[in-house]
């Protein structure tokens, strides 16, 4: 066998640490000598000094006295460490072990993941590397020990999503590669995605060992597969689908919360059978539906639902002006709306307040306190483009007024509601308000020099949203905006949206992305934070994106079939085709480690031998 090359990480580092045996040989030429002779007489002393060759003083000085050895051998080793110095081994990839753990929503049934992290702990090999089989397959660990592979597995997160058990086997079967094991823990209740006999059927075909792994027993369910949300008579309606797995007819109660409010109701549902439940009249909020006794799953148990606090109620708008545009185009639309010319002191009675062309005289000297109480109560403020809007309390809008400005192009930054069918991008501007977007806002359409037209944020309970279009007619006109076609469609749009009617945007499906605009600070529903842009929704329950909110829920039937089982592991055969060959591994064997102790070695022998000297006092 050929001895492998030892290759340097640090090269440099490690030849700049070399520097440091010159100081070594310097002390140890300077250090003076004793040397017992006898000497007859003070002139033969002088006349053997002058014998005695340089080269050769120079070189016993130097071995004579071992510690000088240990000690330049310690740093030539130290500086070899530095070097990270490693070898490339080559090795059968039927070494490598590719751990597959279904973490998906019916995994979570009779500790049937528990069962799962037990078993795969105990089929460890040399090399191992570990996969999360979910919706989307997730390398937890590539190619490592046993002791690093038991603790990622013993991590496995529970996932209340679908697993796609296909893509994970095939993903783990270009880890391990020809001659490698694949093994596979799972229920195999349910997937997404292919079969994955069939999947199992081609990793083997090329040559990788796949083992199915059974975990779990069918157990006995009552859960909530379905959940959607209608609007009737202006009131919001929750229709809940919730469906008994067992063998026999089954009685749940419903307990439904809303805040400090608490109502019930039961429903009987036979066997294999699903029945309806609709909850009237929900309010704004969060509110929770759980039933009892719903079995060995408790993902599917409770339904999480959010309205936000600007659902429905009256639209007061204030504007100046006696007949503005805006009055015109909300007329249309079949809402309760209030043109006044100044702000009121008190609006409780009020959902939605838009500020049209405004100044000093119609807010009037509280303003900013009137209206951040209104929307941190949850109230909804639409503020239109106005020199006005100078005067408010710049930590009210979603924009950081810095200034007047005259023309800029509209550019959309994403899709929303609001805009959909509405050809901003035509629209000419000759006026606008410069500014900047803050952090946490959310930026629908902005100018060509940055600054924010169209954006929004929550504050407290309720939402502001920033318009940097208005409706000023004549040689006034900062846009051609309101002689737009689209002018009462927008509107029609922004109260629909803000009054909730695009609600499901709060509500979404465990195993869907949401991605935002910016990195934001997310909590997920077990408590953990973190600052993304992207969120991927894998728990029930409550995400908080900033001041946002957005409930998720399971509503999946095969992942609440816990009763059911797919495929029965102990009955599958192998079609594995064996193909030895030998693949040369990329991963580094440090060699650090090994020098490090020949170093305590040699720092033990040195201390050894001062002790014989007696020279450590």
């Amino acid at each position: 066998m050929a001895i492998p090359d030892i290759l340097l990480s640090n090269q440099n580092l490690g030849l700049l640490a070399l520097v440091s045996i010159i100081p070594l040989i310097i002390l140890y030429l300077l250090r003076p000598r004793t040397m017992d002779m006898n000497v007859p007489s003070l002139l033969f002393f002088l006349k053997r000094q002058q014998q005695r060759n340089k080269l050769s003083l120079l070189l016993q000085k130097i071995i004579r006295d071992p510690m000088f050895l240990i000690q330049l051998l310690i740093l030539v080793l130290l500086s070899t460490a530095i070097a990270a110095p490693y070898i490339m081994e080559e090795r059968v990839s039927g070494q490598h072990t590719v751990i597959v753990i279904d973490n998906s929503a019916s995994m979570q049934a009779g500790g049937r993941l528990d069962t799962a992290k037990e078993l795969a702990a105990g089929r460890l090999s040399t090399v191992n590397s570990v996969v999360w089989a979910q919706n989307v397959p997730v390398m937890a660990l590539k190619e490592a020990d046993r002791t690093s592979a038991a603790k990622i597995i013993d991590l496995t997160p529970q996932r209340a999503v679908t697993s796609d058990l296909a893509a994970a086997i095939t993903y783990a079967q270009r880890l391990a590669g020809p001659g490698g094991t694949v093994i596979v823990f799972s229920d195999f209740a349910s997937w997404s995605g292919d079969d994955p006999l069939v999947a199992k059927g081609l990793a083997e075909q090329d040559g990788v060992r796949v083992e199915f792994v059974q975990v779990g027993e069918a157990s006995g369910n009552i859960g909530i597969i379905n959940g959607w949300l209608d609007v009737k008579d202006g009131a919001y309606n929750l229709n809940l689908a919730v469906k008994n797995f067992n063998d026999r007819k089954a009685t749940v109660s419903l307990d439904i919360r809303t805040g400090n409010e608490k109502r019930g109701g039961t429903l009987s549902i036979p066997a294999h059978s699903t029945r309806a439940y609709i909850v009237p009249d929900l309010r704004t909020g969060v509110t929770e539906v759980s039933i009892s006794n719903g079995g060995a799953l408790s993902l599917d148990d409770t339904a999480y639902v959010y309205i936000p606090s600007a659902a429905g109620g009256r639209v007061l708008l204030v504007d100046k002006r006696n007949e503005p545009p805006t009055v015109t185009a909300l007329g249309l639309l079949p809402v309760s709306v209030q043109h006044t010319t100044t702000l009121p002191g008190n609006l409780s009675e009020y959902n939605v307040v838009i500020l049209g062309s405004v100044d000093n005289n119609s807010l009037g000297q509280n303003a900013a306190a009137v209206l951040g109480g209104f929307v941190k109560d949850g109230g909804t403020l639409i503020a239109t483009a106005s020199v006005g809007l100078t005067n408010l309390d710049s930590s009210l809008l979603p924009i950081d007024i810095t200034g007047m400005s005259n023309e800029t192009d509209l550019k959309m930054v994403s899709e929303s509601p609001l805009t959909s069918g509405i050809p901003f991008t035509d629209i000419e501007v000759v006026r606008h308000i410069h500014g900047t977007a803050p952090d946490t806002a959310t930026v629908i359409m902005k100018g060509s020099d940055g600054s924010p037209m169209l954006s929004y944020w929550r504050q407290g309970e309720g939402t502001v949203i920033y318009l940097g279009l208005n409706d000023i007619t004549g040689d006034d006109a900062w846009s051609g905006f309101n002689t737009m076609p689209q002018f009462p469609l927008f509107w029609k749009q922004m109260l629909e949206w803000t009054g909730g009617s695009y609600v499901d945007e709060y509500n979404m499906k465990t195993g869907s992305v949401l991605r935002l605009l910016t990195r934001q600070t997310i909590t997920s529903p077990d408590g953990t934070v973190q600052t993304t842009s992207n969120v991927w929704v894998d728990q029930t329950g409550l995400y908080y994106i900033g001041e946002q909110v957005m409930a998720a829920n399971l509503y999946d039937a095969g992942e609440s079939d816990v009763d059911h089982i797919a495929i029965d592991a102990s009955s599958i055969s192998s079609r594995y085709t064996e193909r030895p060959e030998v693949i040369r591994s990329e991963v580094k064997k440090d060699l650090s480690p090994y020098i490090i102790l020949a170093v305590l070695g040699l720092l033990l022998l040195e201390l050894i031998i001062i002790l014989r000297r007696r020279e450590l006092f």
